[in-house]
């Protein structure tokens, strides 16, 4: 059952067409991350089916793959931060409000102490300076939801410019390097100049997305997750770090239980957002459990019946997960469906697909499903048959001259039309039926040879 046309089993991960999760614009290289796993039956996985378009507007978060805006809470607009209290204190982003606080108990203590101990009158200004940060500081970062509100506020003060920090700037400077190296497709590069800027302690969640994603198209799965989570320990709510892990977790380490995990915290943040939603659907179907993934499915449309954007962002990851009902034979550069309940399995699949989304894309993935599934068995087989189908005009022919060739010709035709139920033995039998009929015909050849060698040689009198 093969088509001599490979099957391009991989869908572009940055089109409206499919849903990542991670907003991103690096649609080739992203392409490769994603489908990268793909072989043999499961090449048609394509591992990267994007949500990007689906999370730049349902979350609108900051990535600057794609130069989304973070959503941010009332109180983060309402704060006026001028100030960095992380750098300016030597805070690592990572530590938990526990340490933070007895960071800065002690960083208290020790210019109070050298408060009293200068006469030098700027000397003492800045001191004064740097307590008041450091009082400051406690009043944002010692209790997580003011830390969280901050943390938003000091995003927007980087974004409107009203913290001008060289360092950051610097940091920055090298994170779009790695950005540029990304795109290219020099992921050494990208990881070199993203470890710079991580190192740096950049003030940009994308920073850890995209080091983990170097990691990942390096292959070095487990590396790539550590990099989530330090970006997680830092950025607590991004959504995006959150997806990836679960992402990675699915298709590169393949702990099911640890991307379930990861899906679980998702939509704890994000209940009612399709990013946690439609990860699932992900999980389910590379799991092989398409029940959960429909019932996952329909119970987020029927809570979401206007988001059009999950609809079509599952019904894409539905017609390309059908693809692994595919075998790709790279000797034969022919992609086949092996059986039957290969072909109601990709039916069902684009069937549902259609059902949720219906467009042009959709639409096309299940009238081709159709075709196969309903393709009769000598178009599966057309080299094969146009062999046995040359063979059986020639011994048709021959019959007429010969009567004893009209049965083989016969035969043949019959070896060509539709096998019905016998399909599948057919199927195995009719290259050997062919190579059969081929040996046949050389030996049919050779015996009219000699014929022919007798025949002059008795005109001639050669023998007499």
């Amino acid at each position: 059952m093969a088509s001599n046309k490979t099957m391009n089993t991989v869908i572009p991960t940055n089109n409206s067409a499919n849903y990542n999760g991670a907003a991103n614009d690096y649609a080739s290289t992203d392409e490769n991350m994603y489908s990268k796993q793909n072989a043999g039956a499961s090449s048609a996985d394509s591992a990267y089916t994007s949500q990007s378009k689906q999370t730049a507007t349902d979350s609108n978060k900051t990535n600057n793959f794609s130069g989304n805006k973070t959503s941010f809470f009332g109180s983060a607009k309402k704060m006026d931060v001028t100030v960095d209290y992380y750098k300016e204190l030597d805070i690592d982003r990572a530590w938990d409000e526990k340490t933070i606080r007895e960071h800065l108990k002690n960083m208290e203590k020790i210019w109070i102490q050298r408060q009293g101990a200068t006469n030098d009158k700027e000397q003492s200004l800045l001191i004064d300076k740097i307590i008041d940060n450091i009082r400051d500081a406690r009043r944002y970062l010692i209790r997580a939801a003011k830390r969280q509100a901050y943390d938003q506020a000091l995003e927007l003060a980087y974004q409107a410019g009203r913290i001008v920090d060289v360092a950051e700037e610097k940091l920055q400077t090298i994170l779009d390097q790695a950005r540029a190296y990304y795109r290219k497709g020099n992921i050494k590069l990208a990881a070199k100049f993203a470890e710079e800027a991580v190192a740096g302690e950049v003030n940009d969640a994308s920073a850890y997305d995209l080091l983990a994603r170097c990691y990942f198209d390096m292959n070095t799965y487990d590396k790539a997750l550590g990099v989530v989570d330090h970006g997680i320990s830092i950025f607590k709510t991004d959504l995006n770090l959150h997806w990836l892990g679960a992402r990675i977790a699915t298709i590169g380490t393949k702990n099911f239980e640890n991307a379930q995990q990861r899906i679980n915290r998702l939509l704890e943040l994000a209940p009612n957002n399709s990013i946690g939603h439609s990860e699932q659907v992900y999980l389910h179907l590379r799991r092989g459990d398409e029940k959960l993934a429909f019932q996952e499915i329909d119970s987020y449309i029927a809570a979401h019946p206007d988001d059009n954007n999950f609809k079509r962002g599952v019904a894409y990851d539905l017609d390309t997960y059908s693809n692994t009902c595919y075998y790709y034979d790279a000797a034969q550069n022919a992609t086949f469906i092996a059986d039957k309940a290969s072909y109601q399995k990709c039916l069902t699949l684009r069937t549902k697909a259609v059902e949720i989304f219906e467009d042009e894309h959709t639409q096309n993935q299940l009238e081709s499903a159709k075709y196969y599934g309903k393709k009769a068995w000598n178009d599966w087989n057309m080299p094969a048959i146009k062999s046995l189908a040359t063979y059986g005009t020639i011994f048709t022919v021959l019959g007429f001259i010969a009567e004893g060739f009209l049965p083989i010709g016969i035969a043949l035709y019959l070896v060509t039309g539709k096998a019905g139920k016998l399909e599948k033995v057919i199927s195995i039998a009719v290259d050997g039926t062919a190579r059969m009929a081929e040996y046949a015909f050389k030996a049919l050849i050779q015996t009219m040879s000699l014929i022919f060698k007798f025949i002059i040689g008795l005109a001639s009198g050669r023998w007499f």
